[in-house]
């Protein structure tokens, strides 16, 4: 199926979203309207998140990829272009989620999006988070806001959450960024908020370019680490466009090989 943006026959790009550290699918929520007829949004949920917090989270990155790439593949149209959106961890696990697909398949996505991350090869190593203190847990949450002050005083809510938690932060403490692969094919978009300490120094931001043979552009937004809900319409407007762009493309070459 196509649709015609501005006179361009464009696919339908399949959107696979990937939310932060005990987040889940529902920051994505408002998106699928806003990038009509760009992409079908497809949010994932981890185990131990959102609608599977049954399951037991992930603490190892290996069996996270793994259990990821093989639900989206089951789900994804092999004919159809597809692009990867994540958030804080979500753009770490994107990425690895992207190259587990591409070892099992060649493909590659025609669009990446990162939100609220430093690069991959910017990460500092850390290994105490399986066994840190609830305190400890709270004052990083508190330090990345984006959660009600009320949420954080209650403790059967933060002792619900400290499972999750813990293994997400593990997640990201011990990504393995030493693990050096092929730069990837598609465009990388990297979408900062201006007043988020995890993303302040430019240079760590910056270095998502050397993760892509093609462009990497910064884009810089007002407020914390939760700006990409504060500033939905600004950030889905060069989502929208990025996709378009990238899927008219593909579009165009497929004509000039049939």
């Amino acid at each position: 199926m196509t649709a015609v943006i501005d006179g361009t026959r464009v696919t339908p790009v399949s959107l696979i979203c990937l939310p932060h550290a005990g987040g889940n699918a529902l920051l994505y929520r408002r998106w699928p309207p806003g990038l009509v007829p760009c992409a079908h949004v497809v949010a994932h949920e981890l185990p131990g998140h959102g609608a599977r917090r049954g399951l037991a989270p992930h603490t190892r990155w290996t069996e996270l990829t793994d259990a990821l790439a093989t639900q989206v593949l089951s789900e994804l149209d092999a004919n159809a272009p597809y692009a990867v959106m994540g958030h804080s961890m979500g753009a770490l696990v994107g990425i690895e989620l992207i190259r587990e697909i591409e070892r099992r398949t060649g493909r590659q996505p025609v669009w990446f999006g990162v939100s609220a991350c430093i690069a991959p090869s910017r990460r500092v190593h850390e290994a105490h988070w399986l066994t840190c203190s609830r305190e400890a847990m709270v004052a990083k949450l508190r330090e990345l806001g984006g959660t009600h002050e009320a949420l954080l005083d209650d403790r059967e809510f933060v002792d619900f959450m400290l499972p999750v938690l813990r293994a997400d932060f593990h997640l990201c403490g011990t990504y393995p960024a030493q693990t050096r692969t092929e730069p990837l094919s598609c465009p990388i978009d990297v979408f900062i908020g201006r007043d988020d300490g995890a993303t302040a120094n430019r240079d760590d931001v910056a270095a998502w370019a050397d993760e892509t043979r093609e462009r990497c552009t910064v884009h810089r937004f007002d407020g914390g680490h939760f700006f990409i809900d504060e500033q939905l319409s600004g950030v889905l407007s060069i989502v929208k466009a990025a996709l378009a762009d990238a899927s008219a493309t593909r579009t165009e070459c497929e004509s000039w090989t049939h």
